[in-house]
């Protein structure tokens, strides 16, 4: 190898590593690092009991434990674990989750927030009484072509027995708790709910949090 062929691998090496060292971490990477900074076992015993509930088969846990949209706004960690005493609440609500992905109904949505603390909560904008801060509600991203009426359809027939809450900040974000059979829209009523029929919501990633 000749000694000019040899200093251009080296300049692309050290190039390579100046450009590494500038990217961000991927959310990947800031979960493994969050886990690292103490919380591997405690997640293991969170995921384990999800397990001994019959709840094995769940999104990813790095999608799980996401606190909220602004959590870098609101100088908030990005993951967070829900408190044991709330284990039970998240443990219901995931058991609908996991019947409406069985049901085809939650097909390539993301969790975009879980369990928030009340000062994360209030940055986010979400309802005093939000029933993330008990671990017990989920928001997602939906698919551009996701079929919201017959998640509506499922709410209607399932709804009462589970206490299904189903939310609609707009036509692309909603949320999921099992604190009582009711659904509500952009103005958190029922009549903007896109289960009321001739409801329009607005296509707006910038909705506000709430209940």
């Amino acid at each position: 190898m000749s000694a000019r062929f040899a200093a251009a691998r080296l300049l692309l090496l050290l190039v390579a590593i100046a450009i590494a060292g500038c990217r961000a971490p991927s959310p990947a990477e800031r979960y493994e690092h969050w886990l690292a900074g103490g919380q591997r076992e405690k997640v293991a015993e969170y995921r384990g009991y999800l397990r001994a509930q019959g709840l094995a088969e769940l999104p990813p846990m790095q999608q799980l434990l996401r606190s909220g949209r602004r959590w870098r706004r609101c100088g908030a960690a990005e993951f967070a674990l829900p408190p044991k005493p709330m284990w039970p609440e998240t443990a219901r609500t995931l058991r609908l989750i996991a019947d409406l992905r069985a049901a085809g109904l939650l097909e390539g949505v993301e969790i975009t927030s879980g369990y928030r603390d009340a000062a994360l909560n209030r940055c986010e904008g979400g309802s005093s009484r939000s029933r993330h801060m008990s671990g017990g509600a989920y928001d997602f991203d939906l698919a551009h072509d996701a079929d919201t009426q017959a998640l509506c359809a499922f709410w209607r027939r399932r709804g009462p027995a589970s206490g299904f809450g189903l939310g609609f900040y707009d036509a692309r974000h909603l949320h999921i708790d099992t604190a009582g059979f009711r659904t509500w829209g952009e103005d958190y009523t029922y009549r903007t709910s896109q289960c009321v029929p001739g409801a329009r919501l607005k296509h707006d990633a910038n909705q506000p949090d709430a209940p």
